[in-house]
């Protein structure tokens, strides 16, 4: 009797079931003043209602899972070049274009017809990249030098 309170409490403040998943199908990375992100945002907020049995995941730029990003893009092979970023399924989005809206709704009525892993199950330690990088940086330094030091 008590979780049925619960969830129909719930359920009227607009809390979907879906959203309750641990791992959510729709991770969304959002900066606050991105004008791109206000676009996306009804759309989301539409195919969330339309598809409730389906997690979404908002993530702002000060969360501290926002580093989470870097770990997923890399795991997608996009560069978030700019926000909003979008991981549903197999699909990541990056910006708010009508080309990105309109997958956006393909990729979530896919998930929900079908059934998709959530983007954060295979999620790594999103310091990794920022070492990769580091290394790379490093290399490139000494790949250099050594490239001036036999040219004098």
């Amino acid at each position: 009797m008590a979780l049925r309170t619960v969830v129909v409490l719930m359920l009227a403040a607009g809390v979907s079931l879906g959203a309750l998943a641990a791992d959510p199908v729709v991770v969304v990375f959002t900066q606050e003043g991105c004008p791109e992100c206000e676009r996306m945002k009804p759309v989301l907020e539409e195919l969330a209602a339309a598809y409730p049995n389906v997690g979404f995941r908002t993530i702002t730029d000060s969360d501290p899972d926002a580093l989470l990003l870097w770990s997923l893009a890399g795991q997608y092979g996009v560069l978030p070049s700019h926000f909003p970023v979008i991981f549903v399924g197999s699909t990541a989005l990056v910006g708010a274009t009508r080309d990105h809206e309109l997958r956006l709704r393909a990729a979530v009525e896919d998930c929900a017809s079908r059934g998709c892993p959530s983007p954060l199950a295979d999620a790594t330690d999103p310091t990794v990249p920022w070492l990769a990088a580091l290394l790379a940086g490093l290399a490139l330094v000494l790949v250099l030098f050594l490239l001036f030091a036999a040219g004098t």
